[in-house]
């Protein structure tokens, strides 16, 4: 699976937090989001959400794996519990199984207008990831559990494009950074900083590779194919303890000019 595939859902997962009448936490791609739906119906029943990614797409350049634009399905689940809904206050009507399909409407709007809606940081840092949602299709479900529970559920797909996913052994940049700073912004977020730390690691890592091997590890190029580029260091010109390229301090490249009258030929 892309990193692109990650942040998005991360991104999506607080973005969406707050937002519907599931309130919060929204679940990010729980095991059993049936056992979240029955232990709150035991206590004060109220819809779940839970994000997925389903499957991850990109059209590299040449051997660029992470280069081009990414597509990322992502899936978003609302669950309803088996009893009376409750919702938040100043809600006027009550939800329970009998009207189960207004309630995940309802919830199905307030999703997609969580995307559109709101000055938060995170619906920018989500526009900088996602450029284009090419469909949506949203259809309703009906869990049963082996108790003969019934759960009705709705399934909602985005087809998400994306930007290219985060090249290798780089410092973070742009919107990764973004990411991070965001993540990190609440310190008593102990899984946002968990996030942050992973995301970096697999950016930033392996560290120590000279710019050169960073451009050639990026772009998947042989070491017959990097020099063609002529951007490889010279054949014996790396220097064999610090591995860097030597400076160039100076070029001499002496021209012998002859200045030659109109009409005369040398």
């Amino acid at each position: 699976m892309s990193l692109i595939a990650l942040a998005t859902r991360v991104v999506l997962v607080r973005l969406l937090a707050g937002r519907t009448w599931a309130q919060d936490p929204v679940l990010d791609s729980p095991l059993d989001p049936i056992e979240e739906i029955l232990r709150a119906a035991n206590g004060q029943p109220k819809p779940v959400i839970a994000v997925y990614t389903s499957e991850s797409k990109g059209k590299p350049v040449g051997l660029e794996t992470q280069g081009g634009k990414q597509s990322v399905r992502t899936a978003v689940y609302v669950y309803l519990p088996p009893s009376k809904v409750t919702l938040p206050e100043g809600v006027a009507f009550e939800i329970d199984n009998v009207g189960s399909g207004l309630a995940l409407s309802t919830m199905g709007r307030q999703i997609d207008a969580a995307m559109h809606l709101g000055n938060t940081p995170w619906l920018k840092i989500w526009r900088r990831f996602v450029t284009c949602i090419d469909e949506k299709t949203s259809r309703f479900v009906l869990v049963e559990v082996q108790s003969g529970v019934k759960i009705p559920c709705m399934e909602v797909i985005y087809e998400l494009d994306c930007v290219a996913d985060a090249d290798f052994a780089k410092p973070l940049y742009g919107a990764w950074l973004d990411l991070d700073t965001l993540l990190r912004a609440d310190g008593a977020d102990t899984e946002g900083e968990m996030l942050a730390n992973h995301i970096k690691s697999l950016i930033e890592k392996p560290e120590g590779l000279h710019p050169y091997e960073v451009f050639q590890a990026n772009f998947g190029l042989m070491d017959a194919a990097y020099e063609a580029t002529g951007l490889a260091p010279l054949a014996g010109s790396l220097d064999p303890d610090s591995g860097e390229s030597p400076l160039l301090n100076s070029v001499d490249a002496p021209q012998q000019t002859e200045i030659v009258p109109p009409g005369q030929v040398p």
